[in-house]
């Protein structure tokens, strides 16, 4: 079957190992071809092998099929592609949003913190400025002060934990923590 024609009950293998139906009745020249009703010659025609030109054509819509199929897969995965960088376009933008917001509340929390220090400050000169004492506490007392902004430095260790961390910290032979494991 490799290139040659072999006979399977009554049709052949063609030279490229196509299966190809065999005229069970007699053959017909041209010029009787041409006098038989259509339905007639289309049966004929259908075991008929195919010429050049049908092959040549049957290969061409093959080859645009082909190339329609591969376009739309190409198609495809572009839009695929595009939906990708759309979504991650997407959350770049968003993580800056994000990132600006942050920072517009920074800027925000700077200037609050800056306006009360000064304004704290001002408030202070205007009481030390005064010409008596009893205008100053008179002052001090109608005016609200608000303290300038300061991480808070209370302690919130106990007395025997702040003692412990002081001894770890000041061991320089490591006698209060260096365990000895190996008779474990």
């Amino acid at each position: 079957s490799s290139g040659i024609n072999a006979e399977y009950g009554g049709e052949t293998m063609d030279e490229g190992s196509h299966w190809c139906p065999q005229h069970r009745s007699k053959t017909y020249r041209p010029s009787q071809l041409a006098k038989l009703n259509p339905i007639e010659k289309s049966r004929y025609l259908f075991y008929a092998k195919p010429t050049k030109a049908m092959l040549m054509a049957r290969e061409a819509a093959l080859k645009r099929v082909r190339l329609e199929v591969k376009q739309k897969h190409a198609d495809v995965d572009m839009k695929r592609q595009e939906a990708v960088e759309k979504q991650q376009q997407e959350r770049h933008n968003e993580l800056i949003g994000q990132l600006k917001a942050a920072e517009a509340r920074n800027r925000i929390r700077l200037l609050r913190i800056r306006y009360n220090n000064i304004r704290s400050s001002e408030l202070e000169q205007m009481v030390a400025y005064q010409p008596t004492s009893l205008r100053a506490v008179r002052l001090q007392a109608l005016v609200p002060q608000k303290n300038n902004f300061q991480l808070s430095r209370n302690d919130s260790m106990l007395k025997n934990d702040r003692q412990r961390i002081e001894e770890i910290i000041d061991d320089e032979e490591m006698a209060t923590t260096k365990r000895d494991l190996t008779c474990i």
